[in-house]
């Protein structure tokens, strides 16, 4: 029988809906709900040496996106076959295990990433250790969302690389992306009850995957990024990566650019949709996020908006509430 999960410390960081927190107690239970909060598959048990299995398991659905926990009591081996209409990317908290795509296989350790294929069976080994947290997307909202961009259909299958590190870009921002959400289910749950939130959480999910995790039309892809946005754009935007902390007006970066503020205005209109002092606003907002994960809880938040270029206290606390769901104060206070 089906009950509800007693969470201990490490597993309550990472599940995407404490709500949902089950635990199975049998192999039928186990498959039955992991296959529904995740993907179906057969699933068997080895070295069991009379415990008996316990299965934690919770899960959000985000609409083309759903985020699954799952450990189990002891050796399990999951046979999922060829996962044709989505694609699974695994990140193991702890533990040890394999993921097999068709010829090609990877051992699994904690913050790696694993991306299923979509073309090959999949079988998967969890160590009596093991606690994964996996991100199931939707291929069809994938491959349209990459058709979008480079305006044709798709001539060859969509193929993702098997591992991606997790110091690379899209391995640092992928963590961070599941640990806010998860975090934010925590915390402010009334967010995430809100369909067209989730579904904005499930967009990004998407554009991180498309932009930033390596596949066949990655270089496609950049190609016609390039070519779609203005030079100036182009440096304008990188010049506020490069001097976020010391920015202080839209004037200044034009001026180091070489063009006219009203150019850029309309630059930024045209290719982001936003102003460039809401685009400034936005990465201030995201550099300030990142900020309060990695500080020490003892900082304080005044000084860490400083360092990346906050002057107005107040009002960029209510930008990052609108974004992140939670004051500043409460994210830097759930750091490590």
């Amino acid at each position: 029988m089906l009950e509800i999960a007693t969470v201990d410390p490490v597993a309550a960081r990472h599940l995407p809906n404490p709500r949902t927190a089950r635990m199975a107690n049998t192999l039928d239970e186990a498959t039955d709900l992991v296959s529904r909060n995740i993907y179906p598959h057969r699933l068997s048990a080895a070295d069991a040496r009379g415990r008996d299995l316990k299965c934690l398991t919770s899960a959000l659905d985000l609409g083309d996106c759903a985020l699954g926990y799952v450990q189990y009591g002891f050796n399990v081996e999951i046979d999922s076959g060829v996962i044709s209409e989505c694609m699974l990317v695994k990140s193991t908290i702890s533990g040890h295990g394999r993921v097999t795509c068709g010829d090609q296989s990877v051992i699994t350790a904690p913050r790696s990433i694993v991306m299923t294929s979509m073309t090959h069976a999949t079988r998967i080994i969890m160590t009596t250790e093991c606690r994964h947290l996996t991100a199931r997307i939707s291929r069809k909202a994938v491959e349209h969302r990459i058709e979008e961009k480079l305006g044709r259909r798709l001539s060859d299958p969509l193929r993702f690389g098997l591992e991606v590190p997790s110091d690379s870009d899209f391995g640092r921002a992928w963590h961070q992306l599941l640990n806010h959400i998860c975090d934010l289910s925590a915390t402010a749950p009334k967010a995430l009850a809100a369909e067209d939130v989730r579904k904005q959480y499930s967009r990004t999910m998407i554009e991180l995957l498309i932009h930033a995790a390596p596949h066949n039309y990655s270089e496609a892809l950049e190609r016609g990024a390039n070519q779609a946005i203005p030079w100036y754009v182009r440096r304008a935007r990188d010049y506020m990566h490069e001097h976020l902390a010391d920015l202080r007006s839209i004037a200044e970066i034009a001026g180091a650019v070489g063009i006219t503020p009203r150019t850029l205005q309309n630059g930024f209109r045209q290719v982001f949709n936003m102003t460039p002092a809401e685009y400034m606003r936005d990465i201030r907002v995201c550099a300030l996020h990142q900020a309060l994960l990695s500080a020490d809880p003892t900082q304080s938040v005044t000084e860490l908006m400083q360092n990346v270029g906050i002057a107005n206290f107040g009002r960029y606390a209510q930008y990052y509430r609108h974004k992140m769901g939670v004051a500043p104060s409460v994210t830097l206070r759930r750091s490590p």
